[in-house]
């Protein structure tokens, strides 16, 4: 007799009932907490920026620097240069560049203006020499601004604390001859301090930024022909936007210098922004000389955000621990612990020839919240971030 039979039948009608109750039974949703969205800082605060965006202190970013590698220069038609880019260009009608590092070496050009943006990865230049019987080869760059700058922002409106813009008088710099100070992007503070070299009277020119009221140590300078050209696309495309970015309808100056004369001193480059709605510098810049004033509105260049500060993630009771009192790139830290944590922060103290804080875990375990901030420089973002240490 075979008993294992109406076991295994009974064990397969267990297995069905356990099935068909699963089946029936209603479903019970496993819930779980969806991953936070990390969310990319500001150009303000420190995050990648484009030109237009509002940067640190509320002034508008008027140029990214980079260079612009070339792919092919067609030199067939005689004057004339049509140039393509591996990436966009950005450039507009009018820029002023400058070309090297091609084969070969006839093709390479300096300081030449744009003529016609053909599409956001072409352009052309003309009124160039006649490069028509050199055939382009490989390299090229249109090269950025010399330094580890990355970005040129422009000084927010009412940056002098007034309802307009100071107007100034151009002083006369005797010792400066033609080509001393320089067009492009980025030559616009090294202009600045050829000029503050020549001892000018405090409430001249060359000085206004330092006697305004904007901290010299956050780099603001005089822009340069090219500076004053990119602050006028970005603030002054439109008559509403020049209102919007509280610039006057005068003209403004330059640190660029266009001629020298013995009797009146230096001519100054001004951009009439009121006139100047063609996108063409000739017409705001190129007959617009000025003597008797003129008003002004600085720039300054951007670095990098600070590096964090590396800290310990983990502290033993009781146990003492040195974070840096300075960042990498050598701004000041300051340090203060978070109303809960179970660890106290001492004062910088000097030792091995480097300025430490000194952390110290509490004699109970938990969590260690410290709140790093580091003041804005002419060349960083300020820091302002939080870190967690375990303390175990």
């Amino acid at each position: 007799m075979n008993r294992a039979a109406p076991m295994r039948n009974r064990l397969l009608a267990c297995l069905a009932a356990l099935a068909l109750g699963a089946a029936l039974a209603p479903s019970v949703a496993t819930a779980s907490a969806a991953p936070t969205p990390r969310v990319a800082p500001t150009c303000a605060q420190g995050g990648r920026c484009s030109i237009g965006d509002v940067g640190p202190g509320g002034g508008k970013i008027i140029a990214v620097n980079q260079s612009l590698r070339i792919t092919d220069i067609d030199s067939r038609t005689p004057g004339a240069l049509f140039v393509t880019t591996a990436t966009p260009h950005g450039l507009q009608s009018n820029d002023k560049i400058s070309i090297s590092g091609v084969t070969p070496a006839a093709l390479n050009v300096t300081g030449v203006f744009v003529d016609t943006v053909s599409s956001p990865t072409s352009f052309v230049i003309v009124n160039v020499a006649d490069l028509s019987a050199f055939d382009y080869v490989s390299g090229g760059v249109i090269p950025k601004a010399p330094g580890r700058w990355k970005y040129l922002q422009a000084a927010p409106a009412q940056w002098a604390e007034t309802a307009q813009d100071p107007v100034v008088i151009a002083p006369h710099y005797p010792e400066i001859a033609d080509g001393d100070l320089d067009w492009r992007i980025g030559s616009g503070n090294t202009n600045t301090e050829i000029l503050q070299a020549q001892n000018v009277p405090t409430d001249a020119f060359s000085n206004v930024v330092a006697d305004s009221g904007v901290p010299s140590s956050l780099g603001w300078y005089i822009p340069s022909y090219m500076e004053l050209w990119a602050m006028y696309k970005v603030l002054a495309k439109t008559a509403a936007s020049v209102a919007a970015n509280g610039l006057s309808s005068g003209g403004y100056f330059s640190s660029t210098v266009t001629s020298y004369d013995v009797t009146n001193g230096n001519l100054w480059i001004t951009g009439l922004f009121s006139r100047n709605l063609q996108d063409d510098p000739s017409v705001g810049f190129g007959s617009s000389y000025n003597f008797d004033g003129a008003s002004i509105r600085p720039v300054r260049k951007l670095w990098f955000a600070p590096t964090n500060l590396a800290i310990a993630k983990r502290l033993d009771t009781d146990a003492r621990i040195q974070i840096a009192s300075v960042t990498k790139e050598g701004s000041p830290v300051s340090i203060r612990v978070l109303k809960g944590s179970v660890c106290t922060i001492s004062a910088p103290a000097k030792q091995n020839r480097k300025t430490f804080f000194t952390l110290t875990g509490d004699k109970k375990a938990g969590t260690c919240s410290l709140r790093i901030t580091a003041p804005e420089t002419y060349q960083y973002w300020a820091l302002n971030q939080t870190k967690t240490i375990t303390v175990k």
